[in-house]
């Protein structure tokens, strides 16, 4: 049987590169890699990436979340694909989210991947348990998964803010300072903070904390947007704590979540 069939055969999906370490000899390993695609014995996902058949289930299909690590070689998990992989989603949108040094947009089979620029803090190395076995991922922290999903508007804002207020989540109000520094975007301290107080009580966070988030707020009234195509303009109101213009339904849950809030048309 073939080396690289053999050597990739317990992870199942694999890139050339890392046949290439099997199979010392470029052209000798393209050459292997061609005729084991040619008998069927793997598939070609992408230029570059391809995983095996096996013997025993031809409809096999790798993990999604395990197709996006091998994008790039400094992929990161981020984002809304970061809370599945924590288990803190179990949202079954086909968009994934990682990061890298070169940003780009990819559709394979009915998924898309979306690789937003790498930002070098925030990450971590993890196990993940695929239906096929453990594969190792890096992946973005929870502090930084939770302002990737805000700046990416990959997961609206009452979904997280279900998931920060009923999860076990422990979330460092100090990193979350830290990482808002280091990404600089005046937007994210309105959006952030409005979250953040929305939940606090569920992640221990006190009002002097928020206060500093707060304090980094700009004199512009920004719009907590929402990603996709409406067909009816959203109405807006203004959350004067935050001093950011919120659409109308997120309004009414923050009301119910925190009565007594002041808003203005």
């Amino acid at each position: 049987m073939n080396k690289i069939f053999i050597g990739m055969y317990q992870n199942k999906l694999f890139t050339l590169s890392e046949a290439n370490k099997i199979i010392k000899d470029y052209q000798v390993c393209r050459n292997n890699i061609d005729r084991l695609v040619k008998q069927k014995l793997i598939i070609r996902l992408k230029a570059g990436i391809y995983y095996i058949k096996p013997l025993d289930n031809p409809e096999f299909y790798p993990d999604p979340i395990h197709i996006a690590s091998k994008l790039r070689p400094d992929a990161v998990i981020c984002a809304n694909s970061a809370l599945r992989v924590m288990k803190l989603s179990s949202a079954t949108e086909s968009v994934y989210y990682i990061c890298a040094k070169h940003p780009s947009k990819l559709r394979i089979d009915k998924n898309t991947y979306k690789i937003i620029k790498n930002f070098n803090f925030g990450i971590e190395k993890i196990e993940y348990m695929t239906a096929y076995g453990k594969v190792d991922l890096k992946i973005t922290d929870i502090e930084r998964t939770f302002l990737d999903c805000i700046r990416t508007r990959s997961v609206k804002a009452e979904e997280l803010i279900n998931i920060l207020r009923n999860k076990p989540i422990a979330l460092s109000i100090k990193k979350i300072q830290t990482y808002l520094e280091k990404y600089d975007m005046p937007i994210l301290y309105n959006k952030t903070g409005m979250i953040l107080d929305v939940c606090k009580q569920n992640l221990k966070i006190d009002d002097q904390e928020l206060d500093k988030i707060r304090k980094k707020l700009s004199k512009k009234i920004y719009y907590y947007k929402e990603r996709g195509i409406k067909l009816i303009r959203p109405r807006y109101r203004y959350y004067k704590e935050w001093n950011i213009m919120i659409p109308e339904h997120q309004y009414e849950l923050i009301k119910t979540l925190k009565p007594g809030i002041v808003a203005q048309t």
